[in-house]
C-alpha cells in the first residue's frame, strides 16, 4: 500500500550501498570520469590495498592526481571505510577541488574560511565531514585551534594538495628552517 517510487528508491540505495562488493572499481562507474590507465592502476592496485595509507602522489602536470584522489576518496566512501575527508590544498586551488569532486564525483565539500573559525568550529559537526580548507587559512592559530578542539572528530584522510610547498628548507650549513606553512 506504499508508494512504489519510494519503495524502489530505498532498494536501489541499498543496492549502490552494496556495490563496492561486487565491483572492484565500484567508483570509476559512479563518477563523470573515464579513469585513464595509469590512474586505474593507482588507485585500485596500489592505494585501496593499502592498510593504512600514507602516500605522495607525484606525476606530472595534468596527469590527473586531482582525478585518482577524488576516485580514491570515493571509493573510500562508498565502501564505509572513512567517513571524514578533509581536502588543504593552496587558496587558488580551492574551487577547482570542489567543482571536481561535486561534479566528477557527486560529492559535495563544504568550503572553510577563516570568518567560519570566529563564529563556531567549522571543523565540528556532520556538516564538515567533507571540508575543504586553504593551507595558509589553516596554518592561521584560530583555524589551527579549532581542528585541535576536542569536539572535533579527527579526519580519516587529510589530502595536501601541493604537498611541496609545506617543505623545510636547508640553509647553506645544512641547518634545516621550517617555512611557516610547515
Amino acid at each position: 500500500k506504499g508508494n512504489p517510487r519510494k519503495l524502489a528508491t530505498v532498494v536501489e540505495a541499498e543496492r549502490l550501498a552494496l556495490g563496492h562488493l561486487v565491483n572492484a572499481a565500484f567508483a570509476a562507474e559512479l563518477s563523470r570520469i573515464d579513469p585513464l590507465p595509469h590512474q586505474r592502476l593507482a588507485v585500485y592496485e596500489q592505494m585501496l590495498p593499502q592498510v593504512r595509507l600514507r602516500f605522495l602522489l607525484a606525476d606530472d602536470a595534468g596527469a590527473g592526481k586531482t582525478i585518482m584522489s577524488g576516485l580514491y576518496v570515493r571509493e573510500m566512501l562508498a565502501r564505509g571505510l572513512i567517513r571524514r575527508v578533509l581536502v588543504v590544498s593552496p587558496a587558488g586551488l580551492i574551487g577547482n577541488w570542489a567543482n571536481e569532486l561535486e561534479h566528477l564525483f557527486g560529492l559535495s565539500f563544504k568550503i572553510v574560511s577563516g570568518p567560519d573559525a570566529r563564529s563556531g568550529n567549522p571543523f565540528a559537526g556532520p556538516e564538515s565531514d567533507l571540508a575543504i580548507v586553504s593551507v595558509d587559512t589553516l596554518a592561521g592559530a584560530r583555524m589551527f585551534g579549532r581542528l585541535q578542539e576536542a569536539t572535533t572528530v579527527p579526519y580519516d584522510l587529510v589530502i595536501f594538495d601541493e604537498a611541496h610547498k609545506l617543505a623545510v628548507d636547508r640553509e647553506p650549513d645544512l641547518r634545516l628552517r621550517k617555512t611557516e606553512r610547515y
